[in-house]
């Protein structure tokens, strides 16, 4: 189970403590059956995932029960935590050629490592040049026959005539590879509200895409490969900020829509900086750009991303190339600024199949070429603003006004009930509400699959209660670290 634990790409388990010892279990429908405790909501991480769209540190939304720790396993007696060493960065200030030379070989190992001998890969193929990157450095391994008898199938989501699809389609054709493309229809995002229910709403149905699908549709593969983590690894990007520039998550917590009991968020404060300052100290950097790319590495791309994947790994073998501690540990000793967009172009001319003459699907043009005119085909390749408001707002409706939800009181329900109506009323163009009124209706059903209550049944009057209350939920130990998270509380 924890193999990988150390890789950037590894799917934390379940954990709950237990008579001092830890319960560890795969799945969060495993882990729920083993818990002996009442499940009740944690309204900590309900307020970061509404302000993040991810859950912080270790939570997960069921009081007592969390994500085993970022880089930990735990000992041979189950009451300790072991960390691996974090790769400290750096500031080498290496060329982008040869940055590109080193990195090429490195994913190359990475990819030869988990496919192993198996005979039927397959490539989670878009427009970006992530997969590119994987694409290409794997078409080399078999051209270079580093790697051999295998047969590869490009999988692709999004709507005909979007980049993402028409690049990916290109790209599969031009390797020889098999090909197959999934659109995301009303009946796929109302199961995604499911799903999300079903794995513990630690991201927002949107985000599922059409990974459900392919899970369901691709078992006779023996491992998916994925190149979603270069963004942040290989270009030092974090939804499209560079590393120098990232903000402190703490910045983003909000009590947004005024969704969220305002005395319960006012009490959860205090926890939310305890969630990030607890990693701190257990990974401490002194820059802060570096102290910032390990919160995003490990509260955002641990806790939204890789849950996501996770789905994938139900039923077959998955990895997520860019991840293995050489890889990072050898980008971080980089100076942010050598780890631009440059590192890319230079890993092209390593490829045996020219692929960068296609346009990046962000741009439309090729990739590092900043002045020109974009193709014609679409950059965006979701229809889920039309989908939510269209063609299932009912059903969303329904699950969030439904007599069961209504009475978790760590919600405000008049302004939620407001939102829902101010969409019906006026349309909205972006996903800032309709991504988290659909998350809503999957916590919602979430509660009904696996019978959770609400904080306290009573009204909660006094925000001492609330405090209580919260301290009972929140004031686990992290055991094998220095300090413990009362130290935190001030």
């Amino acid at each position: 189970m924890f193999k990988y634990y150390n890789h950037l790409g590894f799917n934390n388990p379940y954990y709950f403590e237990n008579n001092e010892k830890f319960e560890i279990q795969q799945s969060l429908s495993g882990i729920i059956e083993k818990y002996e405790g009442d499940l009740k909501i944690d309204p900590v991480a309900v307020i970061e995932l509404l302000s993040n769209n991810f859950m912080l540190a270790d939570r997960t939304l069921i009081q007592g029960v969390y994500k085993t720790p970022w880089l930990a396993k735990p000992n041979e007696q189950f009451n300790e935590w072991i960390y691996d060493k974090v790769p400290k960065h750096g500031r080498l200030d290496i060329p982008e050629n040869e940055i590109a030379t080193v990195l090429f070989k490195k994913i190359c190992s990475e990819i030869e490592a988990y496919v192993g001998k198996k005979k039927k890969v397959g490539v989670l193929l878009s427009g970006g040049m992530d997969s590119r990157m994987v694409a290409g450095s794997l078409d080399f391994l078999i051209k270079s026959k580093r790697i051999q008898s295998i047969e590869v199938t490009g999988l692709t989501w999004g709507n005909d005539g979007s980049r993402d699809v028409v690049y990916a389609h290109e790209i599969a054709s031009r390797l020889g590879w098999q090909w197959k493309h999934y659109t995301v229809t009303a009946k796929d995002l109302l199961n995604n509200i499911t799903e999300t229910a079903i794995h513990g709403c630690e991201y927002s149905p949107i985000h599922l895409h059409a990974i459900p699908q392919i899970r369901d549709d691709n078992q006779n593969l023996d491992v998916i490969l994925a190149g979603s983590y270069g963004d942040s690894v290989g270009r030092a990007e974090y939804s499209g900020d560079k590393v120098q520039y990232l903000k402190p998550l703490l910045n983003n917590i909000s009590n947004a829509s005024a969704f969220i009991n305002k005395d319960i968020y006012k009490a959860s404060l205090k926890y939310i900086y305890q969630d990030i300052c607890r990693y701190h100290q257990q990974f401490p950097e002194k820059v802060p750009y570096m102290q910032n790319e390990l919160d995003y590495q490990l509260h955002y791309m641990r806790r939204m991303l890789n849950p996501c994947m996770a789905l994938l790994a139900e039923r077959l073998e998955f990895y997520q190339i860019f991840t293995n501690p050489d890889i990072f540990g050898f980008m971080w000793s980089i100076k942010p600024e050598r780890r631009s967009d440059r590192v890319y172009e230079f890993m092209f001319k390593e490829f045996k199949t020219k692929l960068d003459d296609l346009p990046w699907a962000r741009t439309g043009l090729p990739y590092g070429q900043m002045v020109g005119k974009p193709d014609s085909y679409q950059k965006i390749n979701h229809s889920y603003i039309r989908i939510i408001q269209s063609e299932i707002f009912r059903e969303i409706e329904t699950l969030i006004l439904s007599d069961e939800f209504k009475e978790f009181q760590i919600f405000n329900q008049k302004a939620i009930k407001t939102i829902l109506e101010l969409i019906k009323l006026y349309p909205v163009n972006n996903l800032f509400y309709l991504e988290k009124i659909i998350w809503l209706a999957s916590v919602a059903e979430m509660t009904k699959i696996y019978h959770i209550t609400d904080l306290k049944h009573k009204t909660i009057s006094h925000i001492s209660l609330i405090e209580s209350i919260l301290s009972a939920s929140t004031g686990y130990l992290i055991r094998g670290t220095k300090h413990r998270v009362a130290s935190f509380i001030k």
